[in-house]
């Protein structure tokens, strides 16, 4: 399981990459992960070490290349806690907590 900044610095890429069909440059990465420059070198070698980009310490960031979009074993809800997803019309839940 990643840390925050890693897990960050990936959705910010692979999001960044589907859109705009090109890699952030490092300022781009500062503004929209809210991270510094040495934070985000500091994620990006995590996720080179665990296999979710491909990227050398020495190169600049916007040559990585993405292997895996998202986080690996991590298990997730199937079904939505405290709201119930039903269309009728008893969905009070979102209303009341949200």
């Amino acid at each position: 399981m990643l840390d925050d900044t890693p897990r960050k610095l990936l959705r910010v890429i692979s999001q960044f990459r589907y859109h705009f069909k090109r890699m952030p440059t490092l300022m781009e990465l500062g503004r929209l992960s809210g991270r510094r420059s040495a934070e985000i070198t500091k994620g990006f070698k995590v996720l080179a070490a665990e296999h979710y980009i491909q990227w050398s310490a020495g190169d600049p960031i916007e040559t990585a290349i993405i292997i895996t979009e998202w986080e690996r074993n991590v298990p997730y809800a199937t079904q939505q806690k405290g709201a119930q997803r039903g269309c009728d019309g008893t969905n009070i839940d979102y209303w009341l907590y949200h």
